[in-house]
């Protein structure tokens, strides 16, 4: 940088920054605000909610929907088949919707609760609640659509005992509203008499016209055999309903009802044959344009399908980018297997006609086949806006649930964790953050405040990032965050130690530093990128907390990569650069650290010892004592308690529970009711009388309130979730040995398995520490075992590249004391960095309420043993490695 100079870098920083400002903005203004007062911002501001971090169940709370399988032809030993196929399908959808952290569990036999964070109650509905049966049916003919309706009419006009109609009718003429393609750019238009097509203003649609005259014809007259008693009154006609008569007419918004009611009546039902069935369109639309009427359109389709939604294989929202359509908002279809070939025949047999893409019996759109498909490839068009479209997309790809289920109560419900926990949890990080930065300035002067406000920054951009992507933050997020925290500081301390080290070996200021960060660079990216890898696969791979770590995790490793790497060099240039300084403020560290002269190679046979009695030690804990595994895994019993008055009781419940020696609960508010409400949840109790001592407890703690309800809910981390979450550590494990193989040459193959096994080192150790101390296995302690196996596989590669550049500078001759020097020269940094990061986990274990509280305590005891299998295990696994295959691999 020359001097004083404001370049291209610092202009690119600035803009970052003022970006990333203006993004978070949003979240600032709706997370500031609590309660009523940010429920009504949210309503008011629907836009800021939108561009707003969202907090997940266990941080604010969500909407909570319970479902029950309708059992209609459902044989008795087929329902929990039905509900564990249909929770997958439900998860499916949610996960690939992009929700984080949602809560799903089975409740009794044919229940299941969801509860989603981050949407509003209609999405939710619409997401969780469709069957989304996808259909392929074509229209009925004119003629048959004419008879039919016809023979409707008649039977309106003289029998009426069924149902109560308005006795004034409706304009039935209306202008054809375009509707959609499939696989053609070209839009299907309605079939309708030409006297149909004038525009009429809205006053002549609302009924100031005199309603369409429909005539039965002689084959309609003549098949009109209807089981019904003479009217007593008379009716008015189905045609009169129209606002368009014809099949795809539409029907006023305010009518769509009545007609669902006429329609459903025993005595039309008769009328109607049994080769053809009556579908509404799925949403409202103008009758026309610059109408301000909306109306639905009804269409009479030939009741067997012609093709079902089992072979469509993938669906994709888009915008279409030409034609007629250009700009609408579209979702293609593939079909795989033989439905190409079924739908290139399907469309061949069909030239000319209308086909209805029928999703849970309502007409997505009823486009005009022009010509033969024969690519297996379809769109639907004629959708509202991108977020419906994605919806479907979602749903379609999921696959239909085996059953219908009803939704039978919609809720909001409160935090999870508790809004104590939260505060506390809040609080104590910040804490533990400032102690982190108070500790960097100390130590590095100059340099650490540098570092703190590229920490800052770095806050500030994944922040933002997350903000775009309208990403869900959750506990195991904050874990991710936490441990990109630590990462991003350790970005800063690698250079630090690097610019001493040339300080000491008699370079000026700018040349150390210009020299610091070119050697420093290859071990930041290779422990960042690793890192990056294990974030993506966690993301892809895996579910639930999971997922939610794996995104915040990737999005932090990203931006700390360009904190550290620009900004905090553009600020030290611009110091350096200012009255020519020779000198830089970076602290001399303790000298006990700086000249280390461990011997770890020489001891690494006792070291593997103490590792074996670890590992066998905390195996015998897992197999004896086994975990204490939480609701979240066991499932158990749901509590509604209820109080007469208006108080907050969170806290109240949560003591008397405590006081009573019951353990394991989560108690959060329930919302959707004028009612003042609590769940309680807890593990199954053998005992008989537990309902009652609980009710006892309440008494006894003075807690005027009553127990309303109980449920037996399922695991919300069910097997496909332990499953996925094993398979992606594995893969992670995998993706880290094939990264370092190749990316460290001769003994690269000796590198990545040594970085393998001391993973599987720290999690067997850590697991055996959790049995041990019995502290609650739920879904927060598993983020915090992928924040400890993220820590120490960055930890291991940074000596590993060290060891890297030592082996080419002084050859392998003698390989081993290489490796004890390498070790000593990044101890430093190991010993900062592992500092900076127990700074925050420690507060968290000691001030964290009882849900943060085993989190940190992991949190902490999986940073000390990363540390140790780092520096005491992997590199002697390197040197036997070497030993052994003398070559490389």
């Amino acid at each position: 940088m020359n001097k004083k100079k404001f370049g291209m870098r610092e202009l690119i920083i600035l803009l970052v920054i003022v970006l990333s400002a203006y993004t978070v903005w949003p979240s600032i203004q709706v997370h500031t605000k609590k309660g009523e007062e940010k429920q009504t911002f949210l309503k008011e501001n629907p836009k800021m909610g939108a561009k707003s971090i969202n907090f997940g169940l266990d941080l604010a709370g969500g909407t909570a929907i319970t479902l029950e399988i309708d059992k209609t032809n459902i044989k008795g030993d087929d329902i929990k088949d039905i509900q564990e196929q249909s929770l997958e399908i439900i998860r499916n959808r949610v996960d690939q919707y992009g929700l984080s952290e949602p809560q799903i569990s089975p409740s009794g036999d044919d229940r299941i609760v969801v509860e989603l964070a981050g949407v509003d109650d209609s999405t939710a509905k619409a997401l969780v609640g469709s069957t989304a049966k996808l259909e392929f049916k074509i229209l009925a003919e004119a003629e048959k659509f004419t008879q039919v309706v016809g023979l409707i009419d008649q039977y309106l006009t003289r029998q009426t005992t069924d149902i109560v109609v308005d006795s004034t009718a409706t304009d039935s003429t209306a202008a054809p509203a375009k509707d959609s393609t499939v696989a053609k750019a070209d839009s299907a238009k309605d079939t309708l008499p030409k006297e149909a097509t004038k525009a009429l203003s809205d006053d002549e649609l609302l009924g100031k016209a005199p309603a369409a005259e429909v005539a039965a014809t002689d084959s309609a007259k003549d098949s009109a055999a209807v089981e019904a008693q003479p009217a007593a009154e008379v009716g008015v006609a189905l045609s009169a309903y129209y606002l368009s008569f014809g099949n795809g007419g539409f029907i006023a918004e305010e009518n769509i009802e009545k007609v669902k009611k006429l329609l459903a009546t025993d005595g039309v039902q008769k009328l109607i044959p049994r080769d053809v069935a009556f579908a509404f369109g799925s949403g409202l639309e103008p009758v026309q344009r610059d109408s301000k009427i909306k109306a639905k359109r009804l269409y009479l389709l030939k009741r067997r399908a012609e093709m079902a939604g089992d072979d469509v294989v993938d669906a994709r929202p888009y915008r279409v980018s030409d034609g007629v359509s250009a700009g609408e908002v579209a979702v293609s279809l593939k079909f795989g297997g033989i439905g190409p070939k079924k739908f290139s025949a399907v469309t061949a047999a069909n030239i000319g006609k209308q086909m209805a893409i029928v999703l849970d019996n309502q007409v997505i759109s009823a486009p005009v086949i022009r010509d033969r498909i024969p690519n297996g490839e379809a769109q639907i068009t004629g959708l509202d806006d991108m977020a419906e479209a994605n919806r479907l997309s979602v749903v379609l790809r999921a696959g239909a649930l085996k059953a219908p289920m009803k939704i039978i109560e919609s809720r909001s419900v409160g935090a999870t964790l508790g809004e104590e926990n939260i505060v506390q949890g809040f609080g104590s990080g910040a804490i533990g953050l400032i102690l982190c930065l108070v500790f960097m300035v100390a130590y590095y002067r100059l340099g650490g405040l540098i570092a703190s406000f590229g920490m800052v920054i770095n806050t500030l951009v994944t922040a933002a990032v997350m903000s775009v992507f309208n990403a869900t933050l959750t506990l195991p997020g904050i874990a991710g965050f936490i441990l990109v925290v630590g990462m991003s500081l350790d970005a800063n301390v690698i250079i630090y130690e690097r610019i001493r080290e040339e300080l000491k070996n008699g370079l000026t200021a700018r040349a150390a530093v210009a020299k610091g960060y070119e050697r420093a660079f290859g071990a930041i990216l290779d422990s960042n990128l690793t890192t990056v890898l294990t974030g993506l696969i966690l993301y892809k791979i895996g579910t639930g907390s999971v997922k939610g770590f794996g995104l915040t995790l990737t999005i932090g490793i990203l931006t700390s990569l360009f904190c550290a790497i620009t900004v905090t060099r553009s600020i030290l240039d611009w110091k350096l650069a200012k009255r020519d300084a020779t000198t830089l403020s970076i602290g001399g560290g303790f000298k006990a650290i700086n000249e280390a002269n461990l011997q770890i190679i020489p001891n690494r046979r006792r070291f593997g010892l103490i590792s074996m009695i670890l590992i066998v030690a905390s195996i015998a804990f897992i197999a004896i004592k086994g975990f204490d595994f939480s609701i979240d895994f066991t499932g158990g019993q749901v509590y509604t308690v209820q109080y007469q008055d208006s108080e907050k009781h969170e806290k109240d419940l949560s003591k008397a529970l405590s006081a009573a020696g019951i353990s394991g609960t989560k108690v959060r508010t329930l919302g959707g009711t004028s009612a003042n409400s609590y769940q309680i949840s807890m593990r199954a109790s053998d005992d008989a009388q537990f309902e009652l001592k609980m009710a006892q407890a309440f008494e006894k703690a003075g807690q005027k309130c009553e127990i309303v309800a109980k449920d037996n809910v399922g695991p919300t981390i069910g097997k496909e979730l332990r499953f996925n979450a094993i398979l992606s550590v594995i893969l992670a494990w995998l993706g880290i040995l094939i990264y370092v193989w190749f990316r460290f040459g001769k003994f690269g193959l000796g590198f990545g398995v040594a970085a393998v096994l001391g993973l599987v080192h720290d999690t067997v150790i850590t697991l055996g520490f959790i049995s041990a101390f019995g502290l609650s296995f739920d879904g927060a302690l598993i983020a915090s075992l992928l924040t400890m196996i993220g820590y120490s596989v960055n930890d291991t590669i940074v000596n590993f590249d060290r060891i890297r550049e030592n082996t080419a500078v002084y050859g392998s001759s003698n390989f081993a004391e290489t490796i004890n020097k390498s070790l000593n020269q990044c101890f430093s940094r190991t010993m900062v960095t592992s500092l900076t990061t127990l700074f925050v986990c420690v507060i968290l274990a000691v001030m964290g309420g009882s849900s943060i509280r085993d989190f940190g305590l992991v949190q902490c005891f999986g940073i000390l043993i990363g540390t140790y299998s780092s520096v005491c295990i992997c590199s002697p696994v390197v040197l036997w490695w070497s030993k052994r295959f003398k070559k490389g691999v």
